[in-house]
């Protein structure tokens, strides 16, 4: 008997709840209409002004937007006994962007992604960084930052190109 009361007092309770819920959001859809109603005049009123001056102002042509083609790397081992690295480097660089930046870590992972199964040695990192260095002393590309102990030297083969 208890429990059959509890319920039922349970359940009224829950009743007046929901009606009340009712009403508030009864409210809440008679207010959100109103201002769905302005910002619609809005709206419209917007658009007729847009499409007024879009027809006086005559508006440019698209022309589609050709994507760069991608550079091919060629992805044979250089012929010969000296400097197979440092061709390869030098070829990696040339692939690159004209305004992408990249640092020794970056041609190294490259160098072992594309041709370290076919190297006979291991390609060392600060191997690289001397051949990027050279490369920059040269003048072929360009040194955006200067390396620390805690950071890489990074280059570009423009002046300028990627400034981070």
């Amino acid at each position: 008997m208890a429990e059959l009361k509890s319920r039922i007092e349970h359940h009224r309770s829950q009743e007046a709840f929901h009606a009340e819920q009712e009403v508030f959001h009864q409210k809440e859809k008679i207010r959100h209409a109103a201002e769905l109603k302005a910002v619609l005049e809005r709206f419209e009123t917007f658009q007729a002004a847009a499409d007024a001056v879009g027809e006086l102002v005559p508006v440019p042509q698209e022309t589609p937007e050709v994507e760069p083609e991608e550079k091919k790397v060629d992805d044979s081992i250089p012929a010969g006994k000296g400097a197979v690295l440092s061709k390869l480097v030098a070829r990696l660089v040339a692939a690159k962007g004209s305004t992408e930046p990249f640092g020794a870590n970056a041609i190294t992972y490259e160098l072992q992604q594309r041709y370290g199964a076919r190297l006979k040695r291991k390609v060392d990192l600060r191997t690289v960084a001397a051949k990027l260095r050279r490369m920059a002393q040269a003048g072929l590309i360009h040194q955006l930052r200067e390396g620390r102990a805690f950071y890489e030297a990074l280059y570009s083969r423009t002046p300028g190109g990627g400034e981070p």
